[in-house]
């Protein structure tokens, strides 16, 4: 146990701290929004950087572990925990940059076709105290403690949602609220019943993991059938947050009318936060049913049955080219999809399946990043000229540097070879391919997923020469890109093309990180 003022629990304090202060200045002062989105940016940068120093400073622990505690909190850090605080924190970086240019006459807020501008002040605050709460997720040990943070992130999150004041907004937040909100219900559900399943001293996961590791904790047989309830409780509630099926459907409108930059984060690592607690139960549940020397599958099969229902359904929706289906409302099934995808490698419970998804979540949350912050420039383009989203085309005639990221952002998304998605589909599949040898009945499984990614790589691909193509509605010349916004989207796909070729720098990370949901692998 470490005390507060050693090195590790200073390099948290580096990570929470620059938002927290961010937050807590915007509500002073009367700064124009691009003020405002600077100092959110800088907030952003310090919190990456002492990120990254997490990073080599876990993998020099002997466990590659430290906790500590302030004020009775107990804080618990493990590969798993910095791999998802880097995540967020690389997401939050590009989403906290083009914050800096939503602005408009006066300073206000101009986000995309808003028709009602609003205080800069508190977009900002609800934006940091997003990403702050996303960040505490992973740090915190106690299973209560990860149920109230997920809670926050609803609180905090759902007025970035409506910003924009409409009435598509305003009901899209209210959805996200009501949906998420179910799912809560359901989450806290299954954490009472693996408490009354286990009868633990304290409800910190790391203790509840040693406990049973070590036999200090021991199931009966009944406790086994309620542990079993608890975690499809846990699956659906905080599936709720995690874009998985069934409780999916607040993600097209949420994605859909959000601004750009919170899309980037609702879909890049909202999502990806929900999932960390989902991993942290599934590693307590396999230890809980497991028997000597003999793994128990059904925590992964839980999570190969969801998976693979999320891809399928996803398919139809995007799929559906009319004009209608807007293309961010795509991007959402794609999340849904992706997810699947993600839940699918590790529901596969083999060391490869979870590295494999493990990468896939880091390659889907830049993705997207890219996809929602190109498109915004998209949009914004488009409502100077008061043309809907709906009749957005000849996106290459107007704009065509951002159109052509788009563009090769989206191949990216459906698997093209030399991108970053494509290598971690790779990496799962293969995994699925070795678990076939010795349990047939994954070969349906496998095709209906590679059935689906088919299908979806067509229907994104339609999507995208509908509003890339043809002739634009705006003359050409009378929209100008700004180039250090395609810089910024540059980098973004030049780290998923450096990801199709390697996992190089995080692949140490990756492996303790899958080695700890690898506690009672075959």
């Amino acid at each position: 146990m470490h005390n507060f003022f050693s090195t590790g629990a200073l390099i948290i304090l580096g990570i929470v701290l620059p938002p927290s202060l961010a937050a807590i200045a915007s509500l002073f002062g009367k700064r124009r929004s691009q003020q405002q989105g600077i100092l959110t940016f800088i907030a952003s940068v310090f919190s990456l950087c002492f990120s990254i120093a997490l990073v080599f400073y876990i993998l020099k622990q002997p466990q590659h572990i430290f906790q500590f505690t302030l004020l009775t909190f107990q804080f618990y850090i493990d590969a798993l925990s910095t791999y998802f605080i880097l995540l967020v924190n690389i997401v939050a970086l590009f989403a906290s940059y083009f914050t800096i240019f939503m602005t408009g006459p006066g300073g206000k807020m101009n986000i995309e076709d808003v028709e009602k501008p609003t205080s800069p002040g508190y977009f900002h605050l609800q934006f940091n105290l997003f990403h702050l709460s996303m960040l505490l997720v992973p740090i915190f040990d106690n299973l209560v403690l990860l149920w109230v943070l997920i809670t926050v992130t609803t609180v905090v999150s759902a007025p970035l949602i409506g910003y924009r004041k409409d009435r598509r907004a305003q009901e899209a937040a209210w959805k996200y609220i009501m949906i998420s909100s179910t799912g809560i219900v359901f989450a806290l559900l299954g954490t009472i019943f693996l408490v009354q399943g286990l009868s633990p001293i304290d409800l910190n996961w790391s203790g509840l993991t040693l406990g049973l590791k070590l036999g200090h904790i021991v199931v009966s047989p009944q406790g086994q059938g309620i542990i079993e309830l608890s975690f499809l409780l846990i699956l659906l509630g905080y599936g709720t947050k995690a874009g998985l099926f069934p409780m999916h459907t607040w993600l097209p409108d949420g994605h859909g009318e959000a601004p750009s930059p919170v899309s980037a984060l609702l879909s890049g690592v909202l999502l990806k936060s929900a999932l960390y607690v989902i991993l942290r139960f599934y590693v307590i549940t396999n230890l809980a049913l497991a028997k000597p020397g003999q793994p128990d599958p059904f925590a992964s099969n839980a999570l190969l049955i969801f998976g693979l229902l999320s891809l399928f359904m996803a398919t139809p929706f995007i799929l559906n080219t009319k004009k209608e289906n807007r293309f961010k409302r795509v991007l959402a099934y794609h999340s849904l999809e992706h997810m699947g995808i993600i839940t699918f490698g590790v529901g596969l419970g083999s060391s490869l399946g979870f590295f494999g998804a493990l990468f896939h979540a880091l390659n889907h949350a830049l993705n997207k990043a890219l996809m929602f912050l190109a498109y915004g420039k998209v949009q914004a383009a488009y409502a100077q000229e008061q043309i809907p989203d709906e009749e957005i085309r000849g996106v290459f005639q107007l704009i065509p540097i951002t159109g052509m990221l788009l563009a090769l952002g989206g191949l990216a998304l459906v698997g093209m070879p030399l991108f970053s998605i494509f290598f971690s589909e790779f990496i799962i599949l293969w995994a699925a391919f070795q678990k076939a040898t010795i349990s047939p009945i994954m070969i349906p499984a496998i095709c209906l997923f590679l059935i689906s990614v088919t299908l979806i790589f067509a229907g994104l691909v339609a999507h995208l020469g509908r509003i890339l193509l043809g002739k634009s509605p705006i003359q050409r010349g009378k929209v100008r890109e700004h180039r250090q916004q395609l810089i910024v989207l540059g980098v973004l796909l030049l780290l998923l093309i450096i990801g199709g070729f390697t996992t190089f720098p995080l692949t140490g990370l990756l492996q303790q990180s899958s080695n700890i949901l690898c506690q009672v692998c075959p």
